[in-house]
């Protein structure tokens, strides 16, 4: 599993927000309703006079959102011919010798 990439650069950090508020757009985002409070930091992120992402008002649960749904983009679609992750055979606390 490899870690989440932050953005680099301003712009980069931006793009995360866009990308996020066209998702949240289209309806192609959804959330149970007891997590709707992850969703809620984007509310009360403001744009400057310019059109910009005022960071004043960004708070962590927004940058979170908006830095998850931007890596999110970049993962490669699921393999349907690769099992499901949760099938996998329970843990029986046994380990496998393998021969030298």
């Amino acid at each position: 599993m490899q870690s989440m990439q932050a953005p680099n650069t301003r712009a980069e950090f931006e793009r995360n927000f866009h990308l996020l508020h066209r998702k949240l757009e289209l309806q192609q985002i959804s959330s149970a309703s007891h997590l709707m409070h992850t969703l809620e930091g984007l509310e009360h992120v403001r744009r400057l006079p310019n059109g910009r992402v005022d960071f004043l008002s960004v708070d962590e649960s927004a940058r979170l959102q908006a830095n998850m749904m931007a890596n999110m983009e970049k993962m490669p679609p699921p393999d349907p011919a690769a099992p499901e992750s949760g099938n996998a055979e329970p843990d029986t606390g046994k380990a496998e010798v393998k021969p030298e």
